[in-house]
């Protein structure tokens, strides 16, 4: 049998390793319990669920970019098949195309075809092209009518030109003063007598116009002057290019 002295020796061994294991397990459950350990804890949490929300927004971003790609390959294949007309069934060529020794189908230089423009609407014909004469005389025309806001259109030897122009440069004061193109002088004189008549249905002389407009010849002018109407007349046609108009001074 065991001496008193070793069972007094093992009981004391036994009493401080129940101690020391209650002083640890005590501290370790006073650790978890304070602040530090608690902000440990949810720092480590905190960042672990920051980590994964990073992962899930960059899945997205990659989802999102293969999806735009995708629709933008769509989107070209749809504008090539409008542009190249793919699906169409490919055109047939008469028996007139002769076959080169290459093999390559040639189209003979008699034969023409013709574009129609994406949309399938036919192209309207361009107009044609103006001669050199038509050319010259549209931009005399033009140059003319930039002169000022009334042109008097005139021969020398019409008593009815000679009435518009007293009226109009003589009687009435008109700022910018009306210019007076002498058809049976200018050397484009018959030409743009021709070309006023399908602009105005007016062939005779003279041939007021106001802003490109006609207001007639030389009856008519004095027509308005005769009513007090004519001041009316070449304010209302002339807008803002007409500075004044009124009666001249005796």
């Amino acid at each position: 049998m065991p001496s008193t002295r070793r069972v007094r020796i093992l009981g004391i061994l036994v009493a401080v390793l129940v101690f020391t294991i209650l002083y640890l397990t005590a501290d370790a459950r006073q650790a978890r319990d304070s602040d530090f350990y608690q902000k440990t804890v949810h720092a480590m949490d905190a960042h672990n669920g920051k980590d994964t929300e990073a992962a899930d927004v960059g899945q997205r971003l990659k989802n999102a970019e293969a999806a735009a790609k995708k629709a933008a390959d769509a989107a070209g294949e749809k504008h090539k098949e409008a542009v190249l007309g793919v699906d169409k069934e490919p055109l047939e060529l008469d028996d007139e195309i002769e076959k080169s020794v290459a093999g390559r189908k040639k189209m003979n230089k008699a034969e023409k075809w013709e574009v129609t423009p994406a949309g399938g609407k036919e192209a309207k014909p361009s107009p044609p092209a103006l001669s050199p004469e038509e050319e010259e005389l549209e931009n005399e025309l033009n140059d003319i009518l930039k002169r000022s806001p009334i042109i008097i259109f005139s021969k020398t030897h019409c008593p009815f030109s000679k009435k518009a122009k007293h009226i109009l440069v003589e009687k009435y004061k008109i700022v910018p003063p009306p210019f007076v193109v002498e058809l049976d002088e200018h050397r484009l004189g018959s030409q743009l007598q021709d070309i006023l008549e399908k602009m105005t249905g007016r062939h005779t002389v003279p041939n007021v116009l106001i802003n490109g407009k006609s207001i007639g010849g030389g009856d008519d002018v004095e027509e308005l002057d005769t009513s007090n109407t004519l001041i009316d007349k070449v304010k209302q046609m002339g807008g803002k290019r007409i500075m004044e108009a009124k009666l001249s001074e005796a």
